[in-house]
């Protein structure tokens, strides 16, 4: 999928071994224009595939990812575990983990 206009990420971050739920929201339309031209290069080269549960069986004490992107142009809501996320995704999880914040805005 092209992302041609505003990006909306939705990023969550839970598990591992502290387990607290780490959170972002981005929307590329409220971002100044270097940041919101970065994240849309990371959301492209992700290559997410179409939305769904991608966790592993073995993900017990793995982080899990949550990312949702949409946009007036449709949508993508898939999870994935360390085991599981995609090389191409890599970048842009750790691009959403730089500004992430525990959830409940500790």
């Amino acid at each position: 999928m092209t992302w041609e206009v505003a990006v909306r990420v939705t990023f969550v971050q839970s598990g591992g071994v502290a387990g607290v739920p780490r959170e972002c929201e981005m929307d590329t339309a409220l971002l100044p224009p270097e940041d919101a031209r970065e994240l849309e290069a990371l959301v492209a080269a992700s290559a997410l595939p179409v939305s769904g549960d991608y966790r592993s069986a073995e993900a017990r004490d793995m982080r899990v990812y949550e990312i949702r992107i949409g946009s007036d142009a449709g949508g993508v809501a898939v999870t994935f575990d360390d085991h599981t996320l995609p090389e191409s995704a890599r970048p842009l999880v750790s691009y959403l983990r730089r500004s992430a914040r525990p959830r409940g805005g500790a």
